[in-house]
């Protein structure tokens, strides 16, 4: 009983740290310019890239891919995304986030007042 407690901790653990480590990288890269979690910018909400690509080991290796090489088809009302010249593990973390971490924070509020009042329109 002590193992899997100690193994739920230890995963817990490291995948709070991932979480992180991921938000830094949409940080330190300047994601934050053209992309939100939940409300469009510039570019798609990670809700959105989320909910077409899923959060499968596959899905986060695809939009890691995207990230270095983007496919301005794939979403063609949105501004041009340029490509990203950073390590492929990098992106690797950076998708997880997207697709994964971010959609477990708490959306602010001025977020969801924008998204309801933009939907009027």
């Amino acid at each position: 009983m002590k193992n899997v407690i100690l193994s739920f901790i230890v995963i817990f653990l490291l995948s709070k740290s991932q979480a992180q480590e991921g938000k830094q990288l949409y940080i330190k890269h300047g994601c934050n310019a053209c992309h939100s979690p939940f409300e469009r910018k510039t570019g798609p909400s990670f809700k959105e890239i989320a909910q077409r690509y899923g959060s499968s080991k596959a899905a986060i290796e695809k939009v890691a891919k995207l990230i270095i090489k983007p496919k301005p088809s794939n979403w063609p009302s949105f501004a041009y995304m340029p490509p990203y010249n950073i390590p492929y593990e990098e992106a690797l973390k950076l998708a997880e986030y997207v697709l994964i971490h971010s959609q477990k924070e708490k959306p602010s509020k001025t977020s969801v007042d924008d998204n309801l009042e933009s939907d009027h329109f």
